[in-house]
């Protein structure tokens, strides 16, 4: 796990109404963390329309801090790693992107359309992405981007599940260890 600026995060949380936006279930159990946890479906689109159906019920004066938790792709961080990402960037079918900037020191993260690895892009797609980007997920952006339009507090931490290069066996055991890292990150708060 690395702790760049997550004690950081820690703090700023400790005391607000905190609310986990996570695409997958086996990505964290809501029965062993102490905040609600909305699962959305994997891709932007379903974690924008999550973020959408969860802002109406919203009551009104409410003060929420989204976290986004989630499995990514890096070539260089090892499995199992929990980063903090701070630069969102979005990225599409043509890889043209934008960014988001969040405060404070912390890793990238390019929001696709799909998983990055070479069963997916030519292994020289994925290597030059891989030198520009730390990490590779797929619901990021649309998280911030909502953030943003509301002015809602959001913070990003992403689990390393694979290394890009195609060879991942079995992506849902690897979760089951995430699931453990944040539990325990998140018991933390």
């Amino acid at each position: 796990m690395t702790n760049s600026n997550i004690a950081q995060i820690i703090e700023c949380c400790k005391g607000r109404d905190v609310v986990l936006f996570v695409a997958d279930q086996d990505e964290i159990s809501p029965a062993e963390v102490p905040f609600p946890v909305v699962f959305t479906g994997m891709g932007k689109m379903r974690m924008f329309s999550g973020l959408v159906k969860w802002h109406e019920t919203l009551p009104e004066g409410s003060n929420p801090v989204v976290l986004n938790l989630g499995s990514a792709g890096s070539a260089r961080y090892p499995i199992g790693t929990i980063v903090n990402c701070t630069r969102i960037i979005n990225g599409g079918c043509e890889l043209v992107h934008d960014c988001i900037e969040l405060p404070g020191n912390g890793a990238s993260v390019f929001s696709g359309d799909y998983f990055m690895s070479t069963q997916t892009f030519s292994p020289e797609q994925v290597k030059e992405l891989s030198q520009q980007y730390d990490l590779f997920d797929m619901e990021a952006y649309a998280v911030a981007q909502f953030c943003k339009m509301y002015d809602i507090p959001f913070y990003c931490l992403k689990a390393v599940s694979d290394n890009l290069d195609g060879s991942l066996k079995d992506w849902r055991s690897i979760l089951a260890e995430i699931r453990v890292q944040f539990t325990e990150l998140l018991n933390s708060f």
